[in-house]
């Protein structure tokens, strides 16, 4: 018998695990297949990046903006600088906002402190742009710029600043609401009357600014716009019941204002008006300068005649001096805390030296404080031409106490001379602007006496006022500027004759 020999199939294998000559062959091509695509990804890969690497010259690409600036092309400081203008740019534009229908107040972004405090964040992410991710993304972002086809917007998240925004849509929206009506004290024939106290309009500012700063992030751009104000009905801070008890006048004190310029006199009985009604509990203490302020047309004020740097000036709110100065020989006679008192520069002629208390917005400050075991009461009057200031609690000193204030004064030096400066007036215009002022040193008394003896006699405080020459005023205006110019060089000299000579041959030719 013949056997036969079966012919076997080749296979190729590793163990149990046999690969076909087909299989094998497709493994190889697919293999290839991979490695000329990984060559081609990542050549592809080293031509963007040096396209990429080429290009980038660390400016913000083309069609960047950060908020409503456009950045393109800009470093990181010239961007930052370029966004910064423009914020303060906006501070011009003016914001409405609305309390109820066809009531409306306005401020500008300026006023209410617009800023932007993660500005410089978003310009680092405008610098980066494009220049992270992929070489492919990188590449595209760059291309789209070129081609001027890129728009990308980074935003700014925008705030007021909420100190500067509460006391500007507080004092502005006063005009326009019903405001409450704190209970008062008056001296009747009766002897203390209390009135009652009134509900009425306030503007919530908390919930206001918070409209105002969703606008601004998500409605606003870049110019006004309008936003509603939030309404609330609120209690009197003081009512009857918190002025049952203050029957007795601690202190009080009276200064004559009704010669006083136009300006003068409504800045008086305006800050006045802000100090009365002031309820102080004990331990508390008071500014006279916050109850006042901010000293705007808003607010009640004009401009008149104040010191500033040892001249006489117009500034807005100017007389209000007189007005700390009244509540602060009001306060020495209730004997409370004086925390803060600062004299004047020069001498002020309603009260005696070291009787003054000056003002100067956040520099010079009478604050006081309630050193008493019940509340204090401040009431201000105005009545021809005077302002009184009473201060209203309990009195528990003996009947038989006295108080005297006086002033000393422990050093004076006359000052001589004159001093000229320019006004707006036309040549031809010479008159005094103040009096001259001697350098002094002084000192307040407070002498008590019990029954007609001295117990006590104590310095209060030491003031120094400068000296200041009599001051002119010459008019320099003309309608022929080299008039004008002749006259300012004239005054520059300081020299009385100068100046009068010059005016003469203006006015008359010579």
């Amino acid at each position: 018998m013949t056997t036969k020999k079966k012919k076997r199939r080749r296979r190729f294998g590793i163990g149990r695990l046999h690969i076909s000559r087909g299989t094998l062959h497709n493994l190889c091509v697919l293999g290839f297949a991979l490695v000329c695509a990984a060559l081609l990804f990542f050549g592809t890969q080293g031509i963007l990046r040096s396209y990429v690497k080429k290009h980038d010259d660390g400016k913000i690409l083309s069609g960047v903006y950060v908020g409503n600036t456009d950045v393109s092309g800009m470093d990181r400081l010239e961007a930052i600088d370029a966004v910064k203008k423009d914020i303060t740019a906006c501070g011009a534009e003016m914001i409405t906002i609305e309390i109820a229908e066809g009531k409306k107040m306005e401020a500008s972004l300026q006023e209410l402190g617009l800023s932007s405090p993660g500005m410089e964040d978003v310009v680092g992410q405008a610098v980066q742009y494009g220049k992270t991710g992929s070489a492919a993304q990188r590449y595209k972002a760059m291309k789209r710029s070129e081609k001027k086809k890129l728009e990308q917007h980074f935003p700014l998240e925008y705030q007021v600043e909420e100190q500067a925004a509460s006391k500007v849509l507080a004092a502005r929206s006063e005009a326009f609401l019903d405001m409450p009506v704190n209970a008062s004290l008056a001296q009747g024939t009766d002897g203390i009357q209390i009135t009652e106290s009134k509900e009425g309009e306030v503007l919530n500012t908390e919930k206001t600014i918070e409209n105002l700063t969703r606008f601004l992030n998500e409605d606003w751009d870049g110019k006004g716009g309008t936003v509603k104000a939030v309404i609330e009905k609120q209690d009197a801070p003081v009512g009857a019941e918190d002025l049952e008890g203050l029957t007795d006048i601690l202190g009080s004190y009276t200064t004559y204002y009704g010669g006083s310029s136009s300006g003068r006199i409504q800045n008086v009985e305006s800050a006045a008006g802000h100090l009365n009604g002031i309820l102080l509990q004990p331990g508390e203490e008071q500014s006279a300068n916050e109850a006042m302020e901010p000293y705007t047309y808003e607010n009640g004020y004009a401009e008149a005649d104040s010191y500033e740097s040892n001249n006489v000036v117009q500034t807005m709110g100017g007389g209000i001096c007189q007005v700390s100065t009244t509540l602060y020989n009001a306060l020495l006679y209730a004997e409370l805390e004086i925390v803060e008192r600062y004299p004047h520069s020069m001498l002020v002629s309603y009260v005696e030296p070291s009787m003054d208390a000056a003002i100067a917005d956040d520099v010079l400050d009478l604050v006081f404080k309630n050193n008493l075991d019940f509340p204090i009461y401040i009431q201000s009057i105005l009545a021809d031409g005077n302002l009184t200031f009473n201060i209203y609690g309990r009195e528990t000193r003996s009947p038989g106490r006295m108080l005297t204030f006086y002033s000393e004064t422990t050093e004076s030096k006359e000052t001589e001379g004159k001093r000229f400066v320019a006004t707006e007036d036309y040549i031809g215009y010479f008159g005094i602007q103040s009096y001259s002022h001697p350098e002094i040193n002084a000192q307040l008394w407070k002498v008590v006496t019990e029954n007609g003896e001295e117990i006590s006699r104590d310095v209060v405080n030491y003031s120094q006022y400068v000296a200041a020459p009599a001051t002119y005023g010459v008019g320099v205006s003309s309608d022929d500027p080299a008039q004008t110019e002749r006259m300012n060089n004239a005054i520059l000299s300081q020299d009385e004759e100068v100046i009068q000579s010059a005016m003469q041959e203006i006015l008359y030719g010579g």
